[in-house]
């Protein structure tokens, strides 16, 4: 891993141990990490990188609540910023929110903001269980994702469409009328198992109107290849 890239992991993990802001939903019920807990966390945390050229100058980690008591599980935010405009940004809401959060937490039966929508310049999201470190699932939130220029979708369908993979999985799928692969947007290169970030692409598989199941292709472009690829559930919003 270059220098920026472990840069880059390394401030992630330090906002992970030193400066996790937890909800207080997650406080009140006894389910905030221990210090040993956060190491354990923060080493399995995958290694976040930025996009492009851009650097993170800082990170911000949020422990969020999922609306229940008890809580099934919780959301552990990862949100990293290039600039230290963007920081500053993020501060300011997080600090406005815990505002509204402390205004109106009067009540366990009271239902209080959580920090969904705040957004740093690339947000992540990591689910666990309470008591349990170990991390279930892991996703990249940020809307910009989908800002994927033509030149460069039009080289990750090309490259897709000549894997046996994705002429199986099109060979084999439910029935006509399901459309061609569909560009999903950047994927970061620990969901992609690359060194640089790929582009991920849909094939839908079958769909009843309301929900179905897709092929997913991550595409490296430096490699011309798909690096990873899985199912998933499709549910019309």
């Amino acid at each position: 891993m270059s220098s920026q890239r472990e840069q880059d992991a390394a401030r992630v993990r330090e906002a992970l141990r030193r400066e996790l802001k937890v909800h207080v939903r997650i406080r009140d019920q006894g389910n905030s990490p221990s210090p040993a807990d956060l190491d354990k966390i923060a080493d399995a945390l995958p290694d976040l990188v930025a996009f492009g050229t851009n650097q993170f100058h800082g990170v911000r980690a949020v422990l969020d609540w999922d609306h229940q008591i008890p809580s099934q599980y919780a959301l552990l935010r990862i949100l990293a910023c290039y600039g230290a405009e963007d920081l500053e940004q993020v501060d300011a809401v997080l600090t406005d929110r815990d505002e509204e959060i402390d205004e109106v937490n009067l009540y366990p039966e009271f239902d209080v903001p959580d920090y969904g929508d705040v957004d740093g310049s690339e947000s992540y999201v990591a689910l666990l269980r309470p008591g349990s470190l170990e991390i279930e699932d892991f996703r990249f939130m940020s809307n910009w994702r989908k800002q994927v220029r033509p030149a460069v979708a039009d080289l990750a369908v090309e490259t897709v469409k000549s894997t046996p993979s994705y002429v199986k999985a099109a060979e084999a799928r439910s029935g006509d009328g399901l459309g061609g692969p569909v560009v999903i947007g950047w994927a970061p290169p620990c969901l992609a198992n690359t060194r640089t970030w790929a582009v991920e692409i849909w094939l839908l598989t079958e769909f009843d109107g309301h929900q179905g199941k897709a092929r997913v292709f991550m595409v490296d472009l430096d490699e011309r290849a798909v690096t990873r690829e899985f199912d998933t559930d499709v549910q019309l919003a």
